[in-house]
């Protein structure tokens, strides 16, 4: 009985290993493909947050500089209806320039 008892186990084990080193094999390129993917999915996805990123700054820039631009014809408005709704730089009307001899005087 223990001879094979012996052989039996010795037949278990070589399929233990047989299967072991199918499970080794596998595990390489499984881990390797699982690599492969992951870089190649990775690649994708940083593309993906680029450009993103790239339009949401191009957005914020162009808030930036709109804002600015109202804030710019604001001011020019207002400027520009202080000097016409004022007499500064104009002539009250009905009256002529000021002048000294040939130059005009404002």
């Amino acid at each position: 009985m223990a001879i094979s008892t012996a052989i039996t186990s010795l037949l278990t084990s070589i399929t233990e290993l047989v299967q072991s080193l199918f499970n080794g094999i596998y595990s390489i390129f499984h881990t390797l493909f699982s690599a492969f993917f992951s870089l190649f999915f990775g690649l994708f996805a940083f593309i993906g947050d680029l450009f993103k990123g790239i339009a949401n700054t191009l957005g914020g820039v162009g808030n930036f500089v709109a804002s600015n631009l109202l804030i710019i014809a604001l001011i020019s408005a207002a400027g520009f209806a202080y000097v016409r709704y004022t007499n500064q730089g104009a002539t009250t009307r009905g009256q002529k320039a000021a002048s000294v001899g040939r130059k005009k005087v404002n």
